[in-house]
């Protein structure tokens, strides 16, 4: 035979001096990556919106407990400003604390809360502690205003659909990669 037989040199072949190493390092190698993937696992709140008939998301946001978000809007009707207040549970419901508006009109509740009260010509109603599997709304660009989380503008009523189906809702989600 022209060609050299590794056992004929008294070696067989699984036991070559480079493959025991290699397979060794592969198998290290593997173990820290999947070490270092499974530490960076996790779940996250996350704040979502989607269509109400087909679930296609429109917006999605990282959220914790404890965070006030603040949907501002125009009342359709009486066309005077209206917020809503909510804080995000443990338990991903969002929980109604507060609704500002500037007058009252039809469908404009009157006696929310247990605190109300007139500052600077804005109507406060307090202290409403209601709690919320989601919030759904047929979306008016004309009537949307915005949404805050935590004082801060994350979406304006221009940036989704018009005349759509939505629904807002948090809700846990598994986190590979840190953002």
């Amino acid at each position: 035979m022209n060609g050299i037989n590794i056992e004929e040199k008294g070696q067989p072949a699984a036991s070559s001096p480079v493959l025991l190493p290699a397979l060794l390092i592969l198998c290290v190698l593997l173990l820290v990556i999947g070490f270092f993937i499974i530490s960076q696992m996790g779940t996250e709140r996350v704040l979502i919106i989607t269509d109400q008939n087909t679930n296609r998301e429109y917006f999605s946001i990282p959220v914790s407990v404890s965070d006030v978000l603040t949907y501002g809007w125009i009342h359709s009707l009486e066309g005077i400003p209206w917020t809503e207040e909510y804080e995000i549970l443990d338990n991903n419901k969002l929980l109604l604390r507060k609704i500002t508006i500037t007058g009252f009109g039809a469908g404009i509740p009157h006696n929310r809360g247990k605190v109300t009260k007139v500052e600077n010509g804005i109507i406060i109603m307090d202290e409403i502690d209601e709690e919320f599997e989601e919030i759904s709304w047929i979306h008016s660009r004309s009537a949307a205003d915005y949404l805050m989380l935590n004082g801060r503008i994350i979406l304006n009523g221009k940036d989704l659909p018009h005349h759509v189906p939505l629904r807002l809702k948090i809700e846990k989600r598994l986190k590979i990669w840190p953002r």
